[in-house]
């Protein structure tokens, strides 16, 4: 049964699905002068995009971060930066921002879906005027 499709399904009302890009992090190639440069594969997603309350951040210990951040629904899965399992650094590519994974919050299997807070990195690509 796939729980994701059947909730945005009845939560699309109030907050419909938005294409987004996930940047995954495959891996990084190394230079000849010992740089490294990050490696990633671009996967389209659909996601819930939601605010990120100062309750759950305080939860979270993200109260005093500077940025601003977002609740994310996706279905899939996504990795924070993991030294050990040699994961992490994916992010996110909606709202003309690039928005790093800071923490999954909720992840149910590979292909299920995940809640994750994303941080935005990069300004907002989209004209202000």
């Amino acid at each position: 049964m796939n729980l994701f499709s059947l909730a945005s399904t009845i939560t699309s009302v109030i907050s419909p699905l938005q294409p987004a890009i996930l940047r995954r992090m495959t891996g990084t190639e190394l230079a000849a002068d010992y740089s490294t440069t990050p490696l990633y594969e671009d996967i389209p997603v659909m996601i819930d995009i939601q605010p990120a309350p100062a309750a759950l951040l305080q939860f979270t210990g993200d109260i005093t971060q500077q940025g601003e951040s977002r609740t994310v629904f996706m279905q899939g899965s996504a990795h924070t930066l993991n030294r050990p399992l040699q994961t992490g650094g994916d992010a996110l590519l909606f709202e003309g921002s690039e928005w790093l994974v800071t923490k999954i919050l909720e992840q149910w299997g590979a292909n299920e879906w995940c809640r994750l807070i994303v941080t935005r990195q990069t300004p907002s690509q989209q004209s202000t005027s």
